[in-house]
């Protein structure tokens, strides 16, 4: 009993304290004014139940500059192990808001299709629908604005690391 107690307390109530930092700079993804990650909903569960459920915040991960919050350990394990398979598409922000010029506008969780294997979460209803009027174009048009957001976030990094190298010595 007491060695199950343990396997409990060290799985779950200390999971709090793991995190998992993404090595790419340019990862983004949109977060609350918390840093919560899509709302604290389960990015997982989409691809695993195929609903959206509230994670917890005994099971949650650091990645792309957010915590991501997770319904069970093992969610959150699998995120872990590869989080770019789970994590929605565009960061979490609206595909068609991307497609049509970049827009980065916040979606939904309860609005949400995985295509493909990949998680897309909308903003809106309409924008879903649009979405998929016509989704091989849209889809072309979101990557290569994605690409380029991504590439600005990269560039401004290499700009900042550079500003906090120090002068050579004389």
């Amino acid at each position: 009993m007491l060695l199950s107690l343990l396997v409990v307390v060290i799985g779950g109530g200390f999971s709090f304290y793991l995190t998992y930092q993404s090595s790419d700079s340019a990862a983004v993804a949109y977060a609350n004014r918390q840093g919560i990650a899509i709302e604290g909903f389960d990015t997982v569960a989409y691809h695993t139940i195929g609903q959206p459920m509230k994670g917890k915040e005994n099971f949650q991960v650091t990645w792309a500059g957010t915590t991501w919050y997770f319904t069970s350990l093992e969610n959150r394990q699998a995120f872990s192990q590869d989080p770019e398979k789970f994590a929605p598409a565009y960061g979490g922000h609206d595909p068609y808001g991307m497609a049509t010029g970049g827009l980065s506008q916040p979606a939904t969780p309860d609005l949400w299709e995985i295509s493909d294997g990949k998680l897309y979460l909308f903003y809106s209803g309409q924008t879903r629908r649009l979405w998929q009027q016509d989704k091989a174009e849209n889809l072309k048009k979101a990557n290569v604005q994605w690409n380029r957001i991504k590439q600005q976030i990269r560039y401004k990094a290499e700009m900042a690391a550079k500003d906090k190298t120090p002068a050579p010595l004389p």
